[in-house]
């Protein structure tokens, strides 16, 4: 009997420091980000083009879902009356990040450049654990992107974008039929959409030559880079710290884009033809082009005859990845007090809701997240999401793109036209390209380290 109660007192003893032990740990179980309070007024600031591009854009959808938060919008047009007129490229990007870095935002609005500084520098707030807490839903974004942003911010997740420019293959449907050509489809590759293009060389419109590809900018280095985009090269080493562009990948590619150029595949917009009206796609004058999101070009106007189709930028076969230009990504300040309102701003205008409303709207971009926007004007918008978001590649040291891109692409135009030119060999152009290249990127470097001892020593004084 006495055997029997300490069992039954043993069982209930154990029942109870279980019970405990759960209460226990549901109380101390503390939430990444406390809850927001409808009815608790708060307030975030942000740096956005102005007022009234914010409203437009992003603030009369979220001021309707959240009345209760404040929007203090910091216009960026400033940088511009600060600069004057005429300015390049890394002055803009130089004055925006001290904009920024003095604005004391609670959310950032960044390009994947500045991003990447950004996380780097501790500036940006991890919202990897609050998505888990929220049961927020990464998986409708386009595949590929979430990981894409992850590696700016060397693993982990510091922001969100609710919009992503794409690139694909737009053709003409009249000029393939009229020439009894097969038109382009999804997934070809670079050598077979050359060669379609080469089928136009001697086709004719009128007294008008017919293009079988054609760019409304740039020159056989944009093409090298469209070519090696879709091969997933890499110009930079993992460091960001050498050129890598003497390789037989990378050969490969130039010798592909020169002998386009010299067969006249492909044909570029002269310098001064800047109008849309002018641009020989739109004008029925070219077989296929490269092109973002169908309202940003020639089907804005009703009036244009040109009747086209889409299909997925051209890829390299077991490569089916495509790079995507982020321009606002959306992340929480690392020291902002108001994080969860900060965050709530950041969720939304990457949300479902956003998405639902950009796909209506359609203001130039295409929404991150898949399935909202499926037909534009009766075209299949499919190929825009049908390949994978590769990783970036990064310059190391803080070194401006733009500023290495500017530089290294007169050395570029001339290396490629000798090969053109039949001047040089690839080989020979692709060892040049490399020592010019690697020289521009260490001078970079270098400067941005004095710039760096610079202001941090003024920082301490």
């Amino acid at each position: 009997m006495e055997k029997k109660k300490y069992v039954q007192r043993l069982r209930f003893a154990v029942i109870l420091v279980l019970i405990l032990s759960f209460i226990g740990g549901c109380l101390g179980k503390k939430e990444v980000l406390e809850p927001l309070e409808p009815l608790q007024p708060s307030k975030i600031k942000l740096v956005y083009q102005d007022e009234e591009a914010f409203y437009h854009d992003y603030g009369k959808y979220f001021s309707m879902k959240y009345p209760q938060i404040e929007v203090e919008v910091i216009p960026e047009v400033q940088v511009l009356k600060n600069l004057g007129k005429m300015i390049r490229a890394d002055e803009y990007e130089a004055e925006v990040k001290k904009l920024l870095e003095k604005a004391d935002v609670d959310v950032y609005m960044l390009d994947s450049g500045m991003f990447e500084q950004f996380a780097a520098d501790g500036k940006l707030y991890d919202i990897g654990e609050v998505i888990g807490q929220d049961g927020y839903n990464v998986e409708e974004f386009m595949p590929g992107l979430i990981d894409s942003i992850k590696n700016l911010g060397n693993g982990k997740l510091y922001g969100l974008t609710p919009q992503v420019s794409v690139r694909a293959l737009y053709y003409n449907t009249k000029l393939f039929k009229e020439n009894q050509i097969d038109p382009p489809t999804n997934k070809m590759t670079w050598q077979e959409v050359l060669h379609l293009a080469s089928r136009f060389t001697n086709v004719k419109q009128g007294n008008d030559p017919v293009h079988g590809m054609y760019y409304s900018y740039g020159d056989a280095g944009t093409v090298m880079f469209d070519i090696a985009d879709s091969s997933g090269l890499k110009l930079f080493d993992p460091k960001g710290k050498k050129v890598l562009i003497n390789s037989d990948s990378w050969k490969k590619a130039i010798k592909l884009a020169t002998d386009a150029v010299r067969s006249e595949a492909v044909y570029f917009a002269p310098e001064e033809q800047i109008y849309p009206s002018e641009n020989d796609f739109y004008n029925g004058q070219a077989a296929m082009t490269i092109g973002t999101t169908p309202i940003t070009g020639f089907v804005r106007n009703n009036d244009v005859p040109v009747d086209w189709e889409v299909v997925t930028f051209p890829i390299e076969p077991g490569y089916e990845s495509i790079g995507v230009s982020l321009y606002s990504l959306f992340a929480v300040s690392a020291n902002s007090p108001n994080k969860r309102a900060a965050w709530e701003f950041v969720k939304f205008t990457s949300g479902p809701e956003m998405a639902h409303a950009r796909s209506r709207t359609m203001s130039g971009a295409m929404p991150s997240r898949t399935g909202y926007l499926k037909e534009f004007k009766g075209k299949s918008m499919e190929a825009f999401y049908m390949l994978n978001v590769k990783n970036r590649d990064s310059i190391g040291g803080n070194v401006s793109e733009s500023e290495f891109y500017r530089l290294f692409n007169k050395t570029l135009e001339g290396e490629l036209q000798a090969v053109i030119d039949n001047k040089k060999s690839v080989d020979e152009a692709a060892a040049a390209l490399e020592i010019k290249g690697q020289e521009i990127l260490s001078k970079l470097q270098e400067e941005s380290k004095k710039k760096a001892i610079g202001s941090s020593k003024e920082a301490h004084k």
